[in-house]
């Protein structure tokens, strides 16, 4: 939920207002109504957020050589896995609480999609999925 005056209050203002056909401004942006927001052509001539451009765009894979792709799903072992690569064993990571992307919250969400609007958003960051080892099957709700 986008809080007015965060950085994002502007975008959930003009989703609610461009996808929702009701008036009920103070719900919160639905993931279908960002997902329209994302497949909109008028959006993808713009610069998108950061949190939501493909991160390929982002982190250039191909003009640097990584040595290792961390996983937000697996934060905790990964973060533990480069501490020690560097030498770094004396740091205590915190637990990451990543229980929103379990394989049924994911269904879910895209359970609210038509199967139009599922294929067109994997194909906005297919790249991205094979790029960094992410799966563009989405598990059935």
């Amino acid at each position: 939920m986008a809080v007015k005056g965060s950085q994002f209050w502007p975008t959930a203002s003009y989703i609610k207002k461009t996808y929702r056909n009701d008036t009920q401004q103070d719900v919160p942006v639905t993931f279908k109504e960002f997902v329209q927001y994302i497949l909109d052509p008028r959006t993808r001539t713009r610069s998108l957020n950061t949190h939501w451009r493909e991160f390929h765009e982002l982190c250039e894979p191909c003009r640097f050589r990584y040595d290792f792709i961390g996983h937000y799903e697996t934060m905790t072992e990964d973060g533990r896995y480069v501490l020690s690569r560097l030498g770094i064993n004396n740091v205590q990571l915190p637990s990451f609480n990543v229980q929103y992307n379990s394989s049924h919250h994911v269904a879910e969400m895209f359970s609210q999609l038509t199967e139009n609007e599922i294929q067109r958003l994997v194909d906005v960051y297919r790249l991205d999925f094979a790029l960094f080892g992410y799966s563009t099957n989405i598990p059935e709700f």
